[in-house]
């Protein structure tokens, strides 16, 4: 994994969660003085947490290195809940939890052969005015937030490639497409900047989404989106949803490789398939 810089100058519950954190997501024992770095706090803080944690058996040290590991206990409780969930697939709770808490569409794809493909969602919003997707349409990589985002991750050159190749330039009746090269250029650096992907009635009338990637240590192995009509989702409900999807991402990151490698790097479509629209349900 990448290394994670946390910047925690919190409680001490907040340091401690950090801590586990790190140590959680370092593939090699690390030393206090580079765990203080990437947590952002003192030496001596750091060293508290960790007498704390090996106290109660959830951290060791190796004595001849001085380097810090968590102990099997963090892992073997994790199994044991997993056991208790009876979760085969770790990726649906984090897109249901999502969903319960936007109350929109929520969806995942995955890269495959320089393509986006939907491989899950949830839907969060039971009555009033609800998105319906049809998980069986191609992506349009740059008329959609998830697009944009991946394209966004990739040199500049190979994005052009990509869009040009998914027919970038067709005019779509009704919709705000990109349609050119420097038009394209110019969203996709912006996309950078903001670290999100956005679409506001680019692939359907009606209809706006925000992505972020969803990224392990070799790079963006898929992207994480809420949609909703675009009358729910204004600047200030971007803003709102931003730090949830983006935690959202983050497990998913997580939770992506035990299902998705198993599979050839892909998951099974969400069941809920259909023409794509907006559908104003009952109750």
């Amino acid at each position: 994994m990448a290394e994670t810089h946390v910047g925690y100058a919190g409680n001490v519950t907040e340091r401690t969660v950090a801590v586990i954190e790190v140590l959680a997501l370092t593939e090699e024992p690390i030393r206090l003085s580079d765990l203080a770095q990437r947590i952002g706090i003192p030496k001596s803080g750091v060293h508290r947490i960790l007498t704390s944690l090996m106290e109660r058996g959830w951290v060791e040290q190796n004595q001849e290195s001085d380097c810090y590991t968590l102990t099997l206990r963090m892992a073997l409780l994790g199994q044991r809940q997993l056991a208790l969930l009876d979760v085969d697939n770790l990726r649906q709770p984090i897109l249901d939890g999502l969903a319960a808490r936007t109350k929109e569409l929520v969806r995942l794809t995955a890269v495959q052969n320089d393509k986006l493909v939907w491989i899950g969602s949830a839907r969060g919003r039971r009555s009033g005015l609800v998105y319906e997707a049809d998980m069986t349409e191609e992506i349009i990589p740059y008329a959609t937030a998830n697009g944009k985002i991946w394209l966004a991750s990739l040199p500049t050159e190979q994005a052009v490639k990509i869009a040009l190749d998914a027919d970038l330039g067709k005019q779509r009746d009704g919709l705000k497409t990109i349609t050119t090269v420097p038009e394209l250029l110019a969203e996709i650096e912006e996309t950078r900047k903001r670290g999100y992907g956005l679409a506001q009635e680019e692939a359907e009338q009606g209809v706006a989404a925000v992505a972020v990637a969803v990224q392990d240590e070799h790079g963006v192995v898929g992207t994480m989106s809420v949609a909703a009509p675009i009358s729910r989702l204004g600047p200030e409900r971007i803003v709102a949803i931003l730090p949830d999807l983006r935690r959202g991402a983050e497990a998913m990151a997580l939770a992506w490789h035990g299902r998705n490698r198993s599979n050839g790097g892909m998951g099974e479509p969400s069941s809920s398939t259909g023409s794509r629209k907006l559908a104003r349900t009952a109750g």
